[in-house]
């Protein structure tokens, strides 16, 4: 009986490598659903954005398989490294802490933080919220911006699991200002427009990237994902798709991951 078991065990741990390694299987991509214009559902939970579009032209350009899997933006690099996930793209910024966990394409996308406000706010920059109500993303690079900037336990600081929750308590007057990429919070200014929202830069928010991220190692599929990112983007389908997404000059993209 115990040998019966054993062989069990084994044929199942061999069918499920086989599984994995099958050139048939689709690619398990996680993504964010919540989080417009990269990623978001349709009513009828179909994935759209500027993130779906860019990850199908590049399958579709290295001949890959893949399947879109809605995904919590914190579950996402854990998701890679247990293997329930193949690839992530969810206007992940490229970051050193975060390339020691994962691996990262060379960028499709800059990627810079902006304040969300109101229109009768006097604040000039990010420093002068510091007594305000400052609502971020949980877990994402504007949480560690505003954490580093005004002390990771400042209860000035709300923290919130999506975009469409921190976005909502701003215009129910719930926070004083929300910090986030420019794509989406300039995405949510213009489909707000009656409410007059204002942007505010700061010097201290500097220029990044983001990036398709796969399991650390992985080298095999990045390869791959590499090669349709430039097959897309010297064919012009990139600059189509941005087109689409976003009223701004198509950003000219480094081909390599940007140093430090």
């Amino acid at each position: 009986m115990k040998l019966f078991i054993r062989l069990f065990v084994l044929a199942a741990i061999l069918l499920n490598v086989a599984f994995a390694q099958s050139p048939d299987r689709a690619l398990i991509v996680g993504t964010g659903s919540t989080f417009r214009p990269f990623g978001y559902l349709t009513p009828d939970n179909k994935h759209i954005g500027f993130d779906i579009d860019v990850i199908t032209a590049v399958a579709e350009a290295a001949k890959l398989k893949i399947s879109i899997v809605s995904t919590p933006f914190g579950a996402l690099i854990p998701g890679l490294n247990n293997g329930d996930r193949d690839i992530v793209i969810s206007a992940m910024t490229i970051t050193p802490q975060r390339l020691e966990a994962i691996d990262f394409s060379r960028p499709y996308q800059l990627a810079h933080l902006v304040v969300l406000t109101t229109p009768n706010s006097q604040e000039k920059n990010l420093a002068d919220f510091k007594t305000k109500r400052v609502g971020v993303g949980l877990g994402q690079t504007a949480d560690t911006a505003v954490s580093e900037a005004f002390g990771k336990t400042s209860p000035n600081i709300r923290r919130f699991e999506n975009t469409p929750l921190l976005i909502e308590e701003l215009l129910q007057g719930g926070i004083d200002a929300a910090v986030g990429d420019v794509s989406v919070m300039g995405f949510y200014m213009k489909t707000n427009a009656e409410k007059k929202l204002r942007l505010v830069s700061d010097a201290q928010f500097k220029e990044n990237f983001l990036g398709i991220a796969v399991k650390k190692g992985n080298q095999e599929l990045l390869t791959k994902i590499n090669f349709g990112l430039k097959q897309i983007i010297d064919n012009g389908k990139y600059a189509d798709i941005f087109r689409k997404w976003f009223d701004a000059p198509v950003p000219k993209l480094p081909d390599t991951l940007p140093k430090g």
